[in-house]
């Protein structure tokens, strides 16, 4: 695929969206008048021809350029660079049983807002009735736990942080996905420099990922099985489960991971990074350990908040098991492979 051709929002456009492997991270609205985001997806206003374009730079799909800051060759190994690796929990029951698993996540947001690390955190809500997960911006712990649980759904949220910054907002924390993650990077490394909304982030907790459904068809899906009402959770449980839940008020149902899948985005096969590597904190699940989060600590910023959300006793720490942290490798590197294969495909 070659991208020389056509620069700016042309760009994005041929090659991004109408190739279908936009992931909906909503990095590009927000920072540009010509795209939005309207229920899970984003779509173009207005063409555009200004340059140079932020939306092309900053775009996690334009791949395979010296711009991308993700180390696709794999340093700092299968699973990126680390000062710490831990499992934890939160301290509190209540914030566990309201989080998808030991509630790590809502904990670090939470104590971040409460001890001044930032004023404000981006993170994606629930969605209501028909309309999708988004962003949307907390202050303290009751609306960070309005927001906890796993969507499995693209949601759009780098918006928000776009529209927060435009707004002012300084000192801000960011959970996202390894593609937002991504698109926050390359927002540190765009040009101008005087246009770089993403100064004012501190903070930013990437959550594994190893792919988002489309928020349309999910929705769709679920309709087609007669699931009604808000979703509480969302689940895959670890291998060998194999399946698909779904929580609400009147109950749990449980579909084949197989009926799910087609419903993943296209652009979901290029990604080569499952344990969000440009985070400062990485989290994701403990396999077979449902009350517990695997943590990778990968800067001072994020060592920094993990210290102090331990010695408060906000967040309790244990030793990950070597077998656990293999199997993690592992499936980062298979993951890593499959999106290099992608990428080669498609050149």
């Amino acid at each position: 695929m070659e991208l020389q051709h056509q620069e700016g929002q042309a760009k994005v456009i041929a090659h991004v969206i109408d190739a279908g492997i936009c992931v909906r991270c909503g990095a590009c609205v927000g920072i540009c008048p010509y795209f939005d985001c309207f229920n899970g997806k984003i779509v173009v206003m207005e063409r555009c021809y200004a340059e140079p374009s932020r939306c092309a730079q900053i775009c996690p799909r334009i791949a395979y350029e010296p711009t991308s800051p993700i180390k696709n060759d794999g340093a700092g190994g299968e699973i990126g660079e680390y000062l710490k690796v831990v499992m934890a929990r939160s301290s509190d029951p209540g914030i566990r049983n309201a989080s998808q698993y030991g509630g790590t996540v809502s904990t670090l947001c939470a104590h971040a807002l409460e001890k001044g690390f930032i004023e404000s955190a981006i993170l994606t809500d629930r969605g209501e009735g028909s309309r999708a997960p988004g962003g949307c911006v907390a202050k303290d712990q009751t609306e960070v736990l309005s927001c906890a649980g796993s969507r499995y759904a693209a949601s759009g949220s780098l918006s928000e942080m776009n529209r927060a910054v435009g707004a002012g907002q300084k000192n801000l924390g960011v959970i996202g996905l390894p593609c937002q993650m991504e698109a926050i990077a390359r927002m540190e490394r765009a040009e101008p420099k005087e246009s770089l909304m993403a100064e004012s982030v501190v903070l930013k907790i990437g959550l594994f990922c190893t792919w988002a459904l489309d928020s349309e068809q999910l929705a769709a899906f679920l309709k087609e099985k007669g699931v009604v009402g808000p979703v509480r959770k969302f689940d895959i449980p670890p291998p060998p489960a194999d399946e698909f839940s779904v929580e609400t008020d009147k109950g749990r149902e449980v579909f084949p991971l197989s009926e799910v899948r087609p419903l993943i985005q296209k652009g979901c096969a290029f990604c080569q990074d499952m344990t969000a590597e440009l985070a400062d904190i990485a989290v994701g699940t403990v396999e077979g350990r449902e009350d517990w989060n695997t943590v990778l600590v990968r800067t001072d910023a994020g060592l920094s908040l993990m210290e102090s959300a331990i010695a408060d006793g906000s967040l309790e720490i244990d030793e990950l098991p070597m077998d656990h942290l293999n199997h993690l490798k592992a499936a980062a590197k298979g993951k890593r492979q499959r999106g290099k294969q992608a990428g080669a495909r498609s050149s």
